[in-house]
């Protein structure tokens, strides 16, 4: 339903119809209205809004069709938005007669809970919080794109919604006297469940563990939310959860799978209690202990299947086995949990998980053993690599054979051919293949195992990926500063070097050949100097390294350096670190002073060189500290050592503050830092070679390639050969965690390892680097889409493709330019 209201303006994108009041003022945040629906009832909810709201001052947005709301009400896409069906942007005089009226009008109207609000009544599908109205956002110290409010007081708070209702301290509650706010209970079915802690929290209902007071026994109940992911009939979750206690019910004596014990209604959402099976999953042991080897997989897979083959004789196909359905007991046996999609004798509601049971996928068709047997090789897959499948592409054929490259890389050798080859089998898409795969699994019969078909890469090869690579990061700018474009993508573009245009503009720098390049690149400068934004003074994620490239770019910029930061997060001290901190910001300054010089402006170069001494200063004097995010955790790494967040990124800045000045001073300071690094990386590589040891250990972020990086960069401006022989051992680690990374890009990802081996390689003249080089490249593609000379770089989130530096085909190009160069330049290293 497409609704006008006179005077204001009104359009849709492919998602919102959206309507604005000329007479609203301007506004970054403030209390702000949902009202939720169900997909069915859109068109009958919006009849009796929209005369609502012509009687107020508001602007107001609404999903633009019933199709639409049924993918925002699933949480696919963002858990935030579920039950979001009408977004209300009042004036500030306006908000609290505004939504009266909606309450009353919507009285008794249904729609999924909005998590992240408050409910004004609770008879009425009406909700509040406080949130962006403009849209303001930064690239956060992980890497995630953060929608920020800043309050009068200056303080930055998160405007993202999340699970839980939260308000800045700036904002005074509206509805505090209507009704107070809902506590979070303790207990579930009149208290007979106490609540002892949470498993997993997403949008379609909770997963508890709890204590039952009656029989004193620990249980698991499982929540289903009304009205979420509802489909065309009408289905929800609470249909899937009603299909699971039938399912267990069918069940019932099998071994390895949970008991029903109870199910109970509260007020709209539906439970279902069942036995616990264990504390961990199969991912988490994974995550914690390593990868399954030639020893302990086929035990794994007997026990699997055999679980698989007494909920088969039940007449039940699971349709959801993947790593996180399995669960590991004190004893280390396997179970089976999560039949909200199982068929019974063939049927079953729709649904499947992408890589494991998605591409074998036999909806209408009643679902078969065989089904389960796909899921089973992939689940396999995933215990001997810790990685996922491959589902970048849009051809299901391609990404099982790049997931089954990748298995041959981290299993190499002609040992282990027969678990690639059993794998292999079950991973058919052909269902009798599966079946004799499967049949081979209980009996013991060899598969027909064949050696892997590796890449080899040639000059032209790799002049083929960067060809095409750059052609798709040009399309990627032209596509930022589309207007229309962005319009549809709803969320802005981000401007900075981590994870926006300046990064991928500095980029594509190195590529001046193709004239299409200087025309994207003019193009992406001019749009990111018109964009208004709250930026910090950093490097990687603030207007340093926009400046940057608006430079390199040939676009004037700010004549003048940003002030360095005063206080870091929380108010403590000024953060030291290279990605958002005083380090980083000095790189910056250093490379734009060359940069001025180069141009022959003096002036311009001695006043970045200014804050260049300040940076030093700061860091020298403890006035800027290292503040890593967290306790530390197996899956920090080396967050406190590395490069990003850590000891090694401010070493790498005194030591080429150092360098550029010849301050015996700072070069003094440098020698330390750096001496310091040295000393803790034999334990960092020894912990990195741990079975179990987390793969961010080989990231340039919190691991050895961006510590050895740095190493390579100390053994030449201090003349220490000792450093480049630490970095040489950082570099073979790397390589050896390579083929379990699932990652491409430059943040936590191989392109990262492979910066480091070009790194080395150039500064041994070793054939071995240039050799692992190759390797990384090539697993790079067996991670990726499309052909090995046009591929598709998935991004971090592993199921699209972006053209961001740290997260993105910007990075992976870095690094690929660079393998086809022989080396060149790398963004944040002064050569």
């Amino acid at each position: 339903m497409t609704g006008s209201i006179a005077g204001r303006s009104g359009w849709s994108d492919d998602t919102w119809s959206y309507l604005n009041d000329p007479r609203m003022p301007a506004m970054e945040h403030g209390w702000k209205l949902h009202v939720s629906a169900r997909p069915g009832g859109l068109d009958a909810v919006l009849g009796l809004v929209l005369p609502v709201l012509a009687r107020h001052v508001c602007h107001a947005k609404w999903a633009r069709d019933p199709e639409t709301l049924r993918a925002v009400n699933s949480g696919v896409s963002s858990a935030g938005s579920v039950g979001k069906a009408i977004t209300v942007y009042p004036a500030p005089g306006a908000l609290v007669a505004l939504a009266e009226e909606l309450v009353a009008v919507l009285r008794g109207r249904e729609g999924p809970q909005i998590v992240s609000d408050r409910r004004v009544d609770p008879h009425s599908p009406v909700y509040y919080r406080y949130g962006p109205f403009t849209g303001d956002y930064r690239t956060g110290r992980s890497g995630r794109l953060e929608s920020i409010m800043t309050g009068p007081d200056g303080r930055v708070f998160d405007g993202l919604a999340g699970g839980s209702y939260r308000c800045p301290p700036w904002a005074e509650d509206p509805f505090e006297h209507r009704t107070a706010a809902p506590h979070a209970s303790a207990g579930f079915d009149g208290g007979r469940y106490r609540v002892t802690a949470g498993i997993s929290r997403k949008p379609q209902g909770n997963v508890y563990r709890a204590l039952d007071r009656a029989t004193g026994l620990p249980v698991v109940v499982k929540q289903a939310r009304a009205f979420v992911a509802e489909d065309e009939s009408g289905a929800d979750t609470r249909n899937r959860l009603r299909n699971e206690r039938t399912v267990l019910t069918a069940l019932d004596g099998v071994a390895a799978v949970p008991h029903a014990l109870d199910y109970f209604r509260q007020r709209s959402d539906e439970y279902l209690v069942m036995t616990s099976c264990g504390n961990r999953d199969l991912r988490r042991h994974v995550q914690e202990n390593g990868p399954y080897r030639d020893g302990t997989l086929p035990d794994l897979a007997a026990r699997l299947l055999r679980v698989l083959d007494g909920v088969h004789r039940r007449g039940v196909v699971v349709r959801d086995l993947k790593p996180d359905n399995v669960v590991l007991d004190s004893a280390g046996r396997c179970h089976l949990i999560d039949f909200g999609i199982s068929a019974l004798h063939g049927v079953g509601p729709d649904g499947s998980t992408p890589g494991y049971s998605d591409p074998v996928r036999r909806a209408p068709e009643a679902a078969e053993p065989a089904d389960d047997y796909y899921a089973l090789g992939a689940t396999l897959c995933f215990a001997a690599t810790g990685m996922d499948p491959v589902i970048v592409d849009a051809d299901e054929v391609v990404n099982r054979d790049r997931t089954l490259a990748g298995l041959a890389w981290a299993l190499p050798g002609a040992e282990h051919r027969q678990v690639q080859a059993v794998i292999g089998e079950l991973m058919s898409f052909d269902p009798a293949v599966r079946t004799a795969g499967a049949d081979r699994l209980r009996t013991g019969v060899p598969a027909v195992s064949r050696a892997a078909v590796r890449l080899r890469f040639d000059h032209g090869l790799l002049e083929e990926i960067v060809e095409h690579t750059t052609a798709y990061c040009v399309e990627e700018a032209h596509r930022i500063v589309d207007p229309a474009a962005a319009a549809r993508a709803g969320i802005p573009t981000p401007v900075d070097v981590y994870g926006g245009s300046s990064g991928l503009g500095l980029e594509l720098l190195h590529h001046p050949h193709r004239p299409e390049v200087r025309d994207a690149v003019d193009a992406l400068a001019r749009w990111t100097a018109s964009q208004s934004r709250r930026l910090s003074p950093g490097f990687y994620s603030g207007r340093t390294g926009v400046e940057l490239f608006l430079t390199e770019a040939r676009i004037e910029s700010a004549a003048n350096p940003p002030a360095l930061p005063t206080s870091g997060p929380g108010g403590g001290p000024p953060e030291a670190d290279l990605i958002e901190g005083v380090a980083g910001i000095g790189i910056g300054r250093l490379l734009l002073a060359r940069h001025a010089a180069g141009t022959g402006d003096r002036e311009l170069a001695d006043r970045h060189l200014a804050v260049a001494a300040e940076c030093e200063r700061m860091l020298a004097s403890g006035t800027a500290r290292l503040t890593p995010e967290g306790a530390y955790t197996p899956g920090s790494a080396a967050l406190r050592e590395g490069l990003a967040h850590g000891a090694a990124g401010v070493a790498y800045y005194l030591l080429e503050y150092g360098s550029a000045t010849g301050d015996p001073d700072a070069l003094s300071r440098a020698r330390q830092a750096c001496a310091r690094l040295a000393a803790v990386t034999p334990r960092i590589l020894a912990t990195a070679g741990d079975p179990g040891a987390t793969r961010r250990y080989g990231s340039w972020c919190r691991g050895l390639a961006g510590i050895g990086s740095v190493l390579v960069r100390a053994a030449d401006r201090l003349e220490e050969p000792g450093y480049l022989a630490l970095a040489q051992r950082a570099a073979r680690g790397c390589a050896e965690l390579a083929p379990r990374m699932p990652l491409v890009t430059q943040c936590c990802g191989l392109s990262g390892v492979g910066e480091l081996l070009v790194d080395v390689a150039r500064a041994t003249g070793s054939e071995e680097f240039w050799d692992a080089a190759e390797t990384v490249a090539a697993i790079i593609l067996s991670r990726s889409g499309g052909t090995p000379s046009r591929p598709v770089f998935p991004d971090t989130g592993l199921t699209r493709s972006s053209a961001t530096w740290a997260g993105g085909s910007a990075g992976v190009l870095a690094f690929f330019r660079r393998l086809h160069d022989r080396g060149g330049r790398r963004l944040g290293l002064i050569d």
